[in-house]
């Protein structure tokens, strides 16, 4: 043992290979990869998770109205006392902007999809137009599907994150893992990989070992949306008898229009789940729902009861006050107040506004056209005076009633012409309505001519005519159109022209003909298959088919004893539809074939005809073709068919930079073949189009690019554009 301290110095020998730096790599994916993986492999048993079921389901959707304020001069004011009409429309300006929807149905929907409604109650206030899911029918986010289309969004079908093709459209990042009860729950990030497609965005959760989503808050990108400028969801599942059902969805939308600013929330509560029910063997058929005839009569007390959550402050305040000026409107003292402001002539109305009369107990409306209605400058045969008044009436059945009536004279000629109309529609739930057209003036010989030759006098003739026409569904789907019709027809041969019109009319002499009659019947059918539809209590709303429409015309002009009446025998058949293919966009065709069986007497304006191309403008692709040089008559059969297919953004979508631009992309093809002619015709062609806002409408504008082939002019090209309007209630574009 060492009694004092000893002191060594040791030197180590230094290892290189321990001092370099180590740099550790791993290729680890993030987790949330595996999770993704996992529900997806799991998807297909809860797509099968029951038969059918049925559930009570609960909607209320609201929308918040903010309106840019327009300042009035100070001396707009009225000083003097107001009427009661005018205080009234103050109190409602001073109540909060919400529109409102309000709904409690029954809901049924087997493995298959199928669904069925029935509404039990309803509340509307204010403008229902651009609230989101007032019917199971509106449309759902299944992400467990690969794609969802809403048509009510947009027109593009959108990627699931659960699809099984995801990983090539989705990046997930999981975000954080934590525990409720003994389940184990990732939440998870879902990030689109081209922000050009129609996608999701945002956050889902799963549970761990069960592989089933718990919620989700996802938003559509821009490229999903028409109507909305954003629009997200959020959902909650719950397990319900071993089964994990959407039991919470809230739907939620921004919306810009004109001076208007529009926030919208939709809550879709589902309750009281029954599975697998023994339904009868058609249950599921076209009628997909209907609404109880008392549920539009519930009272504040039965709301109270059944409301899973109570109305907001402002939601209160809108529905007590509706509902007491409600009372007030229908009141004599007010619609006599309203009645009086509304009927008051002042110079406005006499000039050029038009003046109104009004009845709104009866349901009842006049109106008399304005002064600077009166003069008609570019009509044929110079300058005429004109006076219309029309008369409309409305039932509480939904029945309506319309007249309208025309008187024109014309200085130059010394004719009096004019037209009376009635338009009876009569059963809301067959949409049947009679129409019946008396009158004289003039009318086209050639009704499919081209924009440049539509106004030429060689395409116009003097008539006078009865015209009666009948339209009603007679099953589901398949509609009966009847027509019977007397014209007596005349040429411009001895018809005087004003100077002034030369340049308008292109100063084309009139085309002569022999003074002629024709007195024809027109039967047209037509039927789409498994057409859906809802049932209101006083009408019958039509939601469209997955199968085509087909139609048949039979048009029959009949001899009448030795009097020049057009004599002939006419018949066509024709097939259209318009589908949805995923994501890659949505395509529509028509087909149509016909021939005159009988041409015994044919007068010139009863001629078929193949429309020419117009010079600059894409006229309806399916009814016409872009390069045929002129407009021609057909006599014997004929065939056409038209294709079309708007990509969507499905092409687009994949070039950088250019995918941000919102511009899509277009094609379609047409054939025709007239035998007679021995005329053989088919077209190409692409273009690009993009939508425009303007206030609350969408205009579509688009740039094509045509190329024609001929047996008869060989090959042809050239540029066109469009204009396209959007209609939302059928959510459709159409000239």
């Amino acid at each position: 043992v060492a009694e004092k301290d000893i002191l060594k110095n040791i030197f180590l020998k230094i290892d290189q290979k321990q001092l370099d730096e180590v740099v550790v790599k791993t290729k680890r994916k993030d987790f949330s990869y595996e999770v993704i993986k996992n529900v997806i492999e799991n998807k297909q048993s809860i797509l099968n998770q029951f038969q059918n079921f049925k559930s009570q389901v609960y909607i209320k959707s609201t929308e918040d109205i903010v309106s840019k304020i327009i300042k009035k001069k100070a001396d707009d004011d009225n000083k003097l006392e107001l009427p009661k009409a005018d205080s009234l429309q103050r109190k409602l300006d001073s109540i909060p902007k919400i529109n409102l929807f309000e709904c409690q149905l029954t809901r049924h929907e087997n493995i298959n999809g199928q669904q069925k409604e029935e509404k039990t109650a309803v509340k509307k206030v204010g403008e229902q137009r651009t609230l989101f899911y007032k019917s199971i029918t509106d449309g759902e986010f299944n992400l467990y599907k690969n794609h969802q289309k809403i048509a009510k969004i947009g027109q593009n079908d959108v990627i699931s994150p659960l699809s099984d093709l995801t990983f090539l459209s989705y990046k997930f990042q999981l975000i954080k893992y934590f525990y409720e009860g003994n389940n184990k729950i990732y939440r998870i990030k879902v990030i689109p990989r081209e922000l050009g497609n129609a996608l999701y965005e945002g956050e889902i959760e799963v549970i761990d070992g069960l592989w089933v989503l718990k919620k989700v808050n996802l938003n559509l990108t821009k490229r999903a949306l028409l109507i909305y400028d954003e629009f997200g969801f959020e959902q909650e599942f719950e397990d319900v008898q071993n089964r994990w059902m959407p039991t919470k969805t809230i739907y939620h939308w921004k919306l810009k229009e004109s001076n208007q600013k529009k926030t919208g929330k939709t809550t879709v509560i589902q309750s009281d789940f029954e599975f697998d029910l023994n339904l009868a063997k058609r249950f599921f058929g076209a009628e997909v729902g209907v609404t109880a005839d008392s549920a539009y009569k519930r009272d504040s007390t039965f709301w109270d009861l059944i409301r899973p959550e109570p109305l907001s402050k402002n939601e209160l305040t809108v529905i007590k006050e509706k509902e007491r000026i409600e009372l007030l409107i229908n009141s004599k003292v007010y619609l006599d107040s309203i009645d009086q402001i509304y009927n008051k002539i002042n110079a406005q109305k006499i000039i050029y506004k038009g003046i109104g009369y009004i009845n709104r107990a009866k349901k009842t409306t006049w109106y008399f056209n304005p002064i600077l209605a009166i003069i008609d400058p570019l009509v044929i045969g110079g300058m005429r005076v004109r006076y219309g008044v029309n008369y409309f009436k409305r039932y509480e059945n939904r029945k309506q009633i319309f007249v309208n009536t025309n008187a024109t004279y014309g200085f130059l000629n010394r004719d009096l012409k004019g037209f009376v109309g009635i338009n009876y529609f009569y059963n809301p739930k067959r949409n049947s309505s009679f129409n019946v057209n008396i009158g004289s003036g003039f009318n086209v010989i050639n009704g499919a001519a081209t924009i440049g030759d539509i106004a030429k006098r060689s395409n116009f003739y003097q008539n006078k005519f009865i015209d009666t026409y009948h339209r009603t569904e007679i099953l589901n789907g398949l509609y009966l159109r009847s027509r019977l019709y007397f014209e007596k027809r005349e040429d411009l041969s001895k018809f005087e022209f004003a100077k002034f019109g030369e340049r308008f009319f292109k100063n084309v002499p009139p085309q002569p003909f022999p003074n002629s009659q024709i007195l024809k019947t027109d039967i047209d059918l037509e039927f789409t298959p498994r057409q859906l539809f809802l049932r209101e209590p006083n009408e019958k709303i039509i939601l469209g088919s997955r199968y085509p429409t087909f139609n048949i015309n039979f048009e029959k002009g009949w001899p009448i004893g030795n009097i020049a009446v057009s004599s002939y025998t006419y018949l066509s058949a024709s097939v259209k539809q318009e589908f949805n293919i995923g994501v890659f966009g949505t395509s529509k065709y028509r087909i149509n074939a016909g021939k005159f069986l009988d041409t015994t007497r044919l007068a010139i304006m009863d001629y078929r005809y193949q429309r020419g191309g117009d010079r600059y403008f894409l006229s309806p692709s399916m009814y016409t073709y872009q390069l045929i040089p002129k407009t021609f008559a057909t006599f014997d059969w004929f065939f056409e068919s038209h294709y079309e297919h708007q990509f969507n953004g499905s092409l687009s979508s994949k070039i950088p930079f250019f995918n941000k631009t919102n511009i899509k992309e277009v094609a379609g093809v047409g054939f025709l073949y007239v035998p007679e002619r021995k005329f053989q015709y088919s077209e190409v062609f692409v273009g690009l189009n993009r939508v425009f806002k303007i206030g609350r409408e969408r205009i579509r504008i688009g740039t094509y690019y045509v190329v024609a082939q001929s047996n008869t002019f060989g090959l042809r090209n050239s540029f066109k554009f469009s204009i396209e309007p959007y209609n939302q209630n059928r959510n459709t574009w159409s000239f």
